[in-house]
């Protein structure tokens, strides 16, 4: 029979000491120990109650019991997803506080007294070595310059670092607020080896995959953290085609919209100049008439009178004239479209007036040559009918 050494040789969940000698059922306590693997280096995990079910051999309702049972005992915390697992924080047991304060008691104490120790030695070795030592070059009443050492502190876990302020927009940025430690832990990395880009660059590499269709699937459920997109240098991947196509699409129609925005704003600038150009020949004209409270409708009457060239002026206005400015404008209106009519039938009434008889269509047919209707003298006979 061959035996084995468990320590090295099993890999798997562990179950602690303190979850044994809590009072749940076996199958919590299980449970507890399969996300403890889940979580690995992490204080969360999301596997689903399917793929927990499968690993415990139980139901998806004992699933529920065995996490209700480890939120009773607030070893877990949980915080529900709508597409997707749920997300399971793993809590610092009670246990484990008390442990780690014991713990660091007494290596202080340790300390303590190891550096009490090793203080007294350390002096008796330097006076020793004093005494042994060749003379000093300095005069004896002199006293020998203490040497400066300069040290270089190295950034502390948390925050101090140049670098950090910029990290702090980065992530205001980011679609994603998930693992902020790791993500702090990949900018410092980066930075450090000279591989970050700058801010500019990142900023704007975020808004393009924030407004990418694979990130505004399902509520962002496809974003990926901010440490894993750092450590990957994702801010170089470019976008798939068709969304670079649509982002095209996007752009040129907000250029064309911008395009037009401003051919309207050109043409409002025109009209405006225009009135201004108009609006003192108005003036003189309106003077001639009692004043009104509102002239808009007045001067947009003048204005397209003016248009058509049939605008009238201040000397256009009799001195007995008893009109209002509209019913003036309007009757000004319909006598110059009249008096236009007039000029266009002119010529006909001087030539009846000149007696000039008018000609039936049999005439103005009988004087034109029959090669004009048959050309290369075709059908001689239809045209002399015709002429009958």
């Amino acid at each position: 029979m061959e035996t084995f050494a468990p320590r090295g040789n099993i890999h798997g969940p562990i179950l602690p000491q303190f979850v044994l000698e809590k009072s749940m059922t076996f199958g919590a306590k299980t449970m507890y120990a399969i996300l403890c693997d889940y979580a690995a280096d992490k204080d969360h995990c999301w596997p689903s109650q399917a793929t927990l079910a499968k690993r415990l051999s139980c139901s998806i309702s004992s699933v529920k019991n065995y996490l209700a049972e480890l939120v009773r005992e607030k070893l877990i915390f949980i915080r529900r997803e709508q597409y997707r697992s749920s997300v399971y924080y793993l809590l610092r047991p009670e246990e484990m506080v008390k442990t780690q304060e014991t713990n660091f008691a007494n290596k202080q104490s340790e300390s303590g007294c190891n550096e009490a120790t090793s203080g007294s030695l350390t002096t008796l070795n330097k006076q020793r070595k004093e005494e042994n030592s060749p003379l000093s070059p300095h005069a004896p009443d002199e006293t020998a310059p203490v040497p400066v050492r300069h040290t270089c502190k190295a950034p502390a876990a948390g925050g101090v670092s140049s670098s950090l302020p910029d990290f702090e927009s980065v992530w205001t940025l980011y679609p994603k607020k998930e693992a902020k430690g790791f993500a702090r832990m990949a900018w410092l990395k980066l930075s450090r080896s000279g591989q970050l880009p700058s801010l500019p660059e990142l900023h704007a590499a975020i808004r393009r995959f924030a407004a990418s269709e694979g990130w505004q699937r399902e509520q962002g459920r496809f974003v990926p953290q901010m440490g894993n997109w750092l450590r990957g240098q994702r801010w170089l991947d470019p976008l798939p085609p068709a969304e670079l196509a649509e982002a095209a699409q996007k752009q040129s129609a907000l250029h064309a919209r911008r395009v037009r925005e401003e051919q309207e704003q050109r043409l409002k600038e025109q009209k405006d100049a225009e009135r201004a150009r108009l609006r003192p020949l108005f003036d003189a004209f309106a003077a001639k008439f009692p004043p009104i409270a509102n002239d808009a409708m007045p001067f947009g009457i003048w204005q397209y009178l003016h248009s058509q060239n049939r605008a009238p002026s201040a000397d256009d206005v009799p001195p007995e004239n008893s009109l209002g400015i509209i019913e003036f404008l309007n009757e000004f209106k319909r006598r110059r479209q009249t008096a236009d009519f007039l000029t266009k039938r002119q010529p006909l009434n001087a030539r009846r007036e000149a007696g000039t008889p008018c000609r039936s269509v049999g005439d103005i047919l009988k004087n034109l040559p029959v090669s004009r209707f048959f050309p290369g003298g075709e059908q001689p006979e239809r045209a002399a009918f015709a002429y009958a």
